[in-house]
Formats: C-alpha cells, structure tokens, sequence
C-alpha cells in the first residue's frame, strides 16, 4: 500500500482539512475533495509532473470556480468529483486526450445546468419588479383622488403609463424566456440585474411614450379624448414590450426637427 493508502474519507488530509471524498490514492498521488468541497491533489513528485499537467490545473481550476459561482458549495458538488477526475487521469494515466475530455464533460453539464439556472434568476428578478409595478397600480388606483388632487390629472396619467411599461416589458421577457442565451462565465448577478433592468428599461419606455403623446409629437388627438388613460396604457404596454418601438420614436422625431 502507498502512503496515500492510509486516508481514509473522513481523516485529516495532506493539508488539514478532512477528505469527504477519495478520487485518487494510488502510488504517488493523491486526488481528493476536503471538507469545504474544494478539489485537492498532492504528490510527492513536484517537479516531474506529467506534459500538459498546467494545462489540465488551469482548466479544473477555472471550471470549479465558475461552478461555485452559480451553483454554490453543495449544487456544485457533483460537477467537482467529475472535474477531479481530469487530475487523476492526468496523473496517474498521463493521459492529455482522457483528462480534457473528462474536463470537457464537466464543463458541458456547467454550461447547461447554469443556462438553465441563470434563466430563472433572470425572469424571477423581472418578475419582482413587475409585481413591484403592479403594486404599484394598485396603491395609486385606490388613491386615484387624492394622487389626481395632490399632482394632478396629467401626472397621474404619466404615472400609470410608465409603470404598465414595466408590465409590457415583462411580457417580451418571458416571450423572449426561450431565445435568451446567459453566459454561464459572467456572474449570477448580471443576469440578475438584467431582469431587473429589462423592466425599468419597459418603465422608461412607457413614461417617453406618455410625455410624447401629451406633447402631441404623436397620437396628440389623445388629448382630447375622454379617458385616453387607457389607451395611453395600452401603448405603454406596447412600448415596454417593444425594444425597437422607443428607438423608432426617436428617430422620427430627429427627422422632423432636421427638416
């Protein structure tokens, strides 16, 4: 039995954490993963290591830090044994072709488990802020009176249009759900920002739409028609659900004053 043999799942480890699970424990190496599911190696043989075996660290190394950045310690769990077993191929097969193909392997689950993943943090963080725009119609709906009195008719219009923008944009979301690609390398975060940006963008949109309509740069006839509240939501809706509805808008108008 090499020295390696003598640790067993649960002992100490070459550097004091304890194995939770063995990879490797043949001659002169050691493949495990500690206690705080981290990937570890030792070999006495530093300084005759395998050819390619910087490549194969680098991978693993970066792999398993993409996989605790979106599945956390225990979602990524599975992935690392599988990513381990590219230092024990490496090390004890020398074999370049296996080891980048189990490192291959890994990275194919990471990218469609953290697509999937990082979808859902997406259209979760759009729909928070959705319902957050929702209770926002409400509160202002049951206190039409006194929002009208303390603002005005106008503003309450701008107000309602703006925040059914938002809704108008949750919609292009979740249609949008199925062609939207995240990038598994850039953090959850982002993404989550994303969706929630994608609603304040539709928010946006439905206030420009507003302003244009009240300024009669389009559909100025509005104004003069009873309760075009609702008719100014709707195409609040429309604009936030539209990406290019906004930009068109913008360049009609920049037509008219270069005219």
């Amino acid at each position: 039995m090499s020295i390696y043999g003598k640790y067993k799942v649960g002992q100490m480890g070459p550097i004091d954490k304890k194995v939770k699970d063995i990879i490797l424990a043949d001659n002169s190496y050691l493949v495990y993963i500690d206690e705080d599911d981290v990937i570890q190696w030792y070999t006495e043989g530093y300084g005759n290591f395998p050819d390619h075996f910087g490549e194969v660290q680098n991978k693993v190394s970066d792999w398993e830090s993409t996989a605790n950045n979106l599945f956390g310690q225990k979602g990524s769990y599975a992935i690392k044994t599988l990513l381990a077993e590219a230092y024990a191929r490496i090390l004890d097969n020398k074999d370049i072709e296996l080891a980048r193909d189990v490192i291959e392997r890994a990275a194919e689950r990471i990218r469609k488990q953290g697509t999937e993943l990082l979808k859902q943090y997406y259209s979760v963080s759009a729909l928070v802020v959705t319902i957050l725009c929702l209770l926002g119609v409400f509160i202002t709906k049951c206190l039409k009176n006194d929002f009208i009195k303390e603002f005005g008719r106008d503003e309450y219009n701008l107000w309602m249009t703006m925040l059914f923008g938002g809704v108008g944009a949750f919609v292009f979301t979740i249609l949008r759900l199925k062609k939207y690609k995240p990038d598994v390398l850039i953090s959850k975060n982002i993404h989550i920002l994303d969706g929630a940006l994608r609603i304040f963008y539709g928010m946006i949109a439905g206030l420009i739409i507003a302003i244009a309509i009240k300024s009669n740069l389009i559909l100025g006839f509005l104004n003069q028609v009873d309760k075009n509240i609702y008719v100014s939501v709707f195409l609040g809706i429309c604009a936030g659900a539209s990406e290019g509805l906004i930009p068109d808008l913008i360049k009609q108008i920049e037509n008219k004053s270069s005219k």
